[in-house]
């Protein structure tokens, strides 16, 4: 992760180059034009006192000695200087370079003009007749001859090339000391303006810690993809993504809880009604016919008894139902034989099975296979899966318990050949109290498919329920293995 404050610091390195840069540049630029200014300042008089010495023109003519004589001054005395005799619309008449080096003919007159009108503009940059489109710092002075103008003595007195800025600092001391003190300067602003970011992201670091810290301890956000690495910011903002989706998730869990609250309040309320109202619908007539008969009175008296077991079982469920979702039961896993405890558990309802009229068959393997599971939790899963199939079970019909193994999971299956489901009602069969149409039963809690499916989950494995209205209905769970698979060994009971 590239900090913030490590950010800002390229950046304000980043903008104090390009300051750097254009002071130097703004330097040199300066530089060139006080030499300029200078030079013109200081050689300004030039033309005028060669005019006063010499007559250049005379009849409207060139005069060919003063100007030989002109020409050997200038070569002598500045070299770099270049002479122009001008007539009066600016036209080069004469000059003192070669004829080669002479590439244009026509010299603006506006800084002409200005420079003769003002000594205080300077400097003043006028046409460079041997380079097109450049321009120099000069000296004019103006020809009279009998009384009228007859032309101009136009000097262009060197100035400064143009140069780079690494040219100009390898040919200055002073432009090379001011880039040194200069760089100095924005080095100690880089280095403090660090120093400073720093301070003043350290509470957006702190943030981003404890920010950390809490999606850690949040199951929802610790499960949440990984947060692509970034500055603190960038990193702050997915952490609050990743925050307030955790939040959300939690509030439509809490309202989720609080409408299965509300509907189990409206259940539990209906369900217990219908017994409590029988129990003690009873109980008044036995008051009330104290002097029934005695086979009267133990009828009444088994009808109230069967509703108090009825109570009894509703609440064992629900306290039990409460238990699982709260999350204080946990799967005690230890591996065991499953072959076994079906057997236990078939033995344990043949009796009802025959009540109802209904064969119970099981199809086991009997090679001692073992699964990794909560015995008691895992015996209470069959106990409910078997009541359910012998109770929906028309007599004469059966229920089969059977067993196949895989090389990870041992799949149980309970088997009945009562009227099925509708397929509308399979994916609301885990919920409480939910009883598909006709099948209502008022010694039937409806929380046994409920228990179930909480069991499984604590296990970490699946229930799936197949039927079809008319065909039966199978309900399959899947149990992790504990050992290797042995050679099957099927036995089958009647």
């Amino acid at each position: 992760m590239k900090a913030l404050h490590i950010k800002l610091t390229l950046g304000l390195a980043g903008l104090l180059a390009i300051l750097a840069i254009g002071l130097l540049m703004l330097l040199g630029r300066t530089s060139d034009r006080y030499a300029d200014e200078l030079r013109q300042r200081l050689d300004a008089g030039i033309a005028m006192y060669v005019v006063r010495e010499l007559r250049l023109i005379s009849g409207n003519a060139v005069n060919a000695a003063a100007w030989r004589e002109l020409a050997n001054r200038a070569m002598t005395v500045n070299p770099s200087a270049e002479v122009y005799l001008l007539d009066t619309r600016g036209a080069v008449i004469a000059a003192v370079v070669p004829t080669d080096k002479l590439q244009r003919r026509i010299v603006d007159l506006g800084p002409i003009q200005t420079f003769l009108r003002s000594a205080d503009e300077r400097p003043l940059y006028g046409t460079d007749p041997s380079r097109p489109g450049s321009q120099r710092v000069f000296s004019v002075a103006p020809i009279v001859d009998n009384g009228a103008l007859s032309g101009y003595l136009y000097v262009v007195l060197g100035g400064q090339p143009e140069r780079s800025i690494a040219a100009s600092l390898r040919g200055s001391y002073a432009l090379r000391a001011g880039a040194a003190a200069l760089g100095l300067v924005l080095l100690t602003a880089l280095l403090a303006g660090g120093g400073l970011f720093a301070v003043l992201t350290r509470r957006l670091r702190a943030l981003d810690s404890a920010m950390r810290e809490w999606s850690r301890k949040v199951p929802s956000a610790a499960a949440s993809p990984p947060i692509a690495l970034g500055d603190e910011i960038s990193t702050l903002e997915a952490r609050f993504n990743v925050m307030s989706g955790a939040i959300e998730r939690q509030i439509g869990e809490l309202q989720a809880t609080d409408e299965l609250r509300r509907e189990l309040v409206a259940n539990v309320s209906h369900d217990l009604r219908t017994p409590l109202a029988s129990l003690r619908g009873y109980i008044e007539t036995l008051l009330i016919k104290d002097e029934s008969s005695t086979e009267e009175r133990r009828s009444h008296l088994n009808v109230a008894l069967r509703q108090a077991d009825q109570l009894g079982r509703l609440i064992d469920a629900l306290f039990e139902l409460a238990r699982l979702e709260s999350g204080s039961v946990t799967a005690t896993m230890e591996p065991f034989s499953i072959a076994e405890l079906l057997q236990d558990v078939a033995l344990r309802f043949r009796v009802a099975a025959d009540k109802h009229g209904v064969a119970l068959h099981t199809l086991l393997d009997l090679s001692g296979v073992a699964v990794r599971a909560d015995l008691a939790l895992i015996e209470r899963v069959l106990g409910n899966l078997l009541e359910n199939a012998i109770r929906h079970t028309p007599r004469g019909g059966q229920v089969r318990l059977e067993m196949s193994i895989e090389s990870e999971l041992v799949r149980i299956r309970v088997i009945d050949t009562g009227k099925g489901i509708d397929p509308e009602h399979l994916p609301h069969l885990f919920k409480r109290f939910y009883s598909p149409q006709g099948r209502n039963d008022q010694r039937h809690t409806g929380l046994g498919l409920a228990i179930v499916k909480r069991i499984m989950d604590l296990h970490s494995q699946s229930v799936t329920i197949l039927s079809q209205k008319g065909a039966g209905t199978t309900v399959e769970i899947a149990l992790q293995r504990s050992i290797a698979r042995p050679t099957p060994a099927f036995a089958m009971s009647a």
